[in-house]
């Protein structure tokens, strides 16, 4: 039986381990990429006819759907949740909306969740032969989808499965549609109405509407005078729309496909334009998500806010062209289908100060698909670019064979899958560097169908942290402790060529429901001369810690949040950083599950450190270097807000800004609990009441933390 936790999540694995202790993988109650791309403003989307053929791969772009071909903003364009498609990139359908978050109408039983829309297009024609279209022209629309809860396979061994399998009671469906030009009634809208002096009215009585006459409005609860109410002021209407299902797929494993046929990751579908209702000049098809959220394992457990992402599917390769047949399953197409790897061997960045000749990879790995049915002579080739405007590399251009991936799998020519690297980048004193590495692999001739899926770029950044992520989170990590005193602490190693001075910790915590996982932690560095449980080294002294730290959100500052330590902390070879924990709450670490820094993050809930079980990387990233001036960097307050007393007996004041009176405020036990919330009235709150000890008071605007405050109540 699949577990979800708490109203679903996009994917959860418990692994115990001794004791009542163990780390955890959960899902997104929000996609902070989405959510950013929210905050941008979403793309212009002009509706404009199109004409054939209609081609999309996902690959050259990532985001909200392509707005030249698309008419939604709920697909996720990404590289990150499919597992081998056909070409790099896919869109992700899934439970949360064009903002980024779970929809406000999820349920657990299923429900409409994402769509992704074609543009109108001209089926009306065939402008090649310059007539009407016909049957005969033999219109065929194609895709290749995947249900989510594939399995990744990383080179160091362990599993990893990425998204969440939909239930066989959700649903993936398309259909084909038009605009039939009509409007039709789509409900009123509203004006406020003031219940009049010495009025009142009970259950069932009525009055006339007076935005409306000659209709009426029945009371359906008592209404005194004072009262509000909405009455319908006009009536509606909407461009009327002809939606008929031709294909849907409940819900699956992946695992029952590659049982089937070891390459069949995606599954490719040919649908057939027949009816003649379709040839118009506004065809539509759209693809529309079912999901449902489940919560019935973990009702009675102790984990607590997380209503998260699930049930995704991922869409690749959509075309729609004439001319096609039922056995035209393999466009004349080569490409890239995973995205490029970083050119260090440890790290996705690292300081440019830190960089050493002997951090670099000595060759690459490719992933290559020749999507044809026949043998095509390919080249590949690489170029490396510093700083956006110098060339220093370009590898020779090589040339060989392609076996079709249907018969033979992935392109397995050495030259191309795992090219040399016979180049090191050269430390120029200064205070960063960025290279933009191309790979480019295409078909010889000019027979390839999409160029766009040729080309794979990866930026390799040396500023001054060091990272194992690639800044996109898949998943999220934590640690679940059931015991009476729970304490738990969670490390990441890192191991510096020369002594520096680490300054802060860049760290990406994920949202979760109504923020409830928002619980204290102290921020650690251990340094390397531990012993882990197996024997293996670890975590060892404490070199520093800086308690009462609260997450705050990438989502909110739109990239990683840093927290500074008071000083800076001369640091040399191996060292370690993360957090400790007293609390059961479990807090939510960004977790990518396309990069592994396996055996490089440790977990601790008792007295002995394990490393992780897990392949994939948290996102925490320590900042080394010269002192830097971070007083414009916002860490909790973006306005002037100051509490006081602290300490106090039972009231804290609180001075704020000119927009202080659209505050709301919770207040946070030392385990995290909110034990009271509201909005902010005054400019005080009373403790009264709550027992002695560490209070958190918490300001937000909308959905935007805006500051946390320490309360010492005496």
């Amino acid at each position: 039986m699949k577990l979800k936790l708490k109203i679903g999540l996009l994917c959860l694995f418990l692994i115990p381990f001794a004791g009542k202790s163990q780390e955890m993988l959960t899902g997104l109650a929000r996609n902070p990429a989405v959510v950013k791309a929210a905050k941008k403003g979403f793309p212009t989307r002009s509706g404009q006819s199109l004409k054939l053929p209609f081609v999309d791969d996902f690959s050259n772009y990532s985001g909200y759907p392509n707005p030249r071909l698309w008419q939604d903003d709920q697909g996720y364009v990404n590289t990150g949740f499919a597992v081998y498609p056909p070409t790099i990139g896919v869109v992700t359908l899934d439970a949360l909306d064009a903002y980024g978050r779970v929809y406000a109408h999820a349920a657990r039983t299923p429900f409409a969740a994402d769509t992704l829309t074609s543009n109108p297009i001209r089926l009306d024609s065939n402008f090649t032969q310059h007539r009407l279209m016909q049957v005969a022209d033999s219109l065929y629309l194609s895709f290749y989808y995947q249900p989510a809860g594939a399995s990744k396979t990383y080179p160091a061994g362990g599993w990893q499965l990425v998204g969440d399998a939909p239930e066989h009671s959700d649903k993936l469906v398309l259909e084909f549609g038009y605009a039939t030009g009509n409007q039709v009634f789509a409900g009123f809208e509203y004006g406020e109405y003031i219940i009049g002096a010495g009025e009142y009215y009970q259950i069932g009585d009525s009055i006339e509407n007076p935005f409306m006459p000659g209709t009426y409005y029945v009371f359906e609860s008592g209404a005194y005078a004072g009262e509000t109410i909405l009455l319908p002021v006009d009536s509606l209407f909407e461009d009327e729309y002809v939606w008929n299902e031709v294909w849907s797929s409940f819900g699956c494993n992946v695992s029952d496909w590659v049982a089937e046929n070891p390459r069949q990751y995606f599954r490719q579908v040919m649908i057939p334009i027949t009816d003649q209702q379709y040839f118009r000049n506004n065809f539509q098809f759209r693809f529309r998500n079912y999901a449902s959220l489940d919560q019935d394992a973990w009702t009675s457990g102790n984990i607590v806010g997380w209503t998260s992402n699930c049930d995704q599917r991922n869409i690749d390769y959509v075309r729609l062209d004439l001319n096609r047949r039922i056995n035209d399953l393999y466009p004349s197409d080569v490409a890239f289908v995973s995205p490029s790897i970083s050119t260090l061997k440890e790290y996705q960045a690292m300081p440019w100060k830190q960089f050493r000749p002997s951090d670099m990879i000595t060759s690459f790995h490719n992933d290559l698909s020749n999507l044809s049915n026949s043998v095509k002579n390919t080249s590949y080739t690489f170029n490396i670019v510093k700083n956006h405007g110098q060339t220093i590399y370009v590898s020779p251009l090589n040339n060989e064979n392609a076996e079709p991936y249907h018969t033979h799998g992935l392109h397995d020519a050495q030259h191309h899958v795992s090219p040399l690297l016979e180049m090191s980048y050269e430390y120029d004193g200064a205070d960063s560097a960025e290279f933009t590495v191309t790979h480019i692999f295409s078909m010889v001739g000019v027979n390839d169908e999409c160029r766009a899926n040729d080309t794979s770029v990866f930026e390799q950044k040396f500023y001054n942290y060091y990272a194992y992520d690639d800044g996109t989170a898949e998943a999220g990590y934590c640690l679940l402790s059931t015991m009476t005193d729970p304490q738990a602490s969670f490390a990441v190693k890192f191991t510096l060529a020369e002594p520096d001075t680490l300054q802060a910790v860049r760290m990406w915590f994920n949202h979760t429901l109504d923020d409830e996982n928002v619980a204290p932690f102290t921020l650690m560095v251990w340094a390397d001369d531990g012993v882990c449980g197996d024997g293996t080294p670890g975590p060892g002294t404490t070199l520093y810690e800086m308690s009462a730290q609260l997450p705050c959100f990438a989502d909110d500052y739109l990239d990683f949040v840093p927290y500074y330590l008071d000083e800076p902390l001369p640091v040399s070879g191996t060292f370690y950083v993360g957090f400790h924990q007293n609390h059961d709450v479990q807090l939510n670490l960004g977790f990518d599950q396309n990069n592994n820094a396996g055996g490089k993050f440790f977990y601790r809930t008792s007295a002995q450190w394990f490393p992780s079980f897990y392949q994939g990387a948290p996102m925490i990233r320590p900042v080394v270097g010269k002192s830097f001036d971070h007083s414009a960097v916002p860490q909790h307050a973006a306005r002037d807000i100051r509490m006081y007393p602290n300490p106090t007996r039972d009231v804290v004041h609180i001075r704020a800004d000119a927009e202080g009176h659209d505050l709301d405020y919770r207040i946070l036990n030392v385990f995290g609990q909110c034990v009271e919330a509201g909005r902010l009235h005054t400019d005080e709150l009373s403790l009264e009441g709550f027992p002695a000890g560490i209070y958190f008071i918490q300001l937000s605007s909308g959905n935007q933390t805006i500051v946390t405050e320490k309360i010492i109540k005496q």
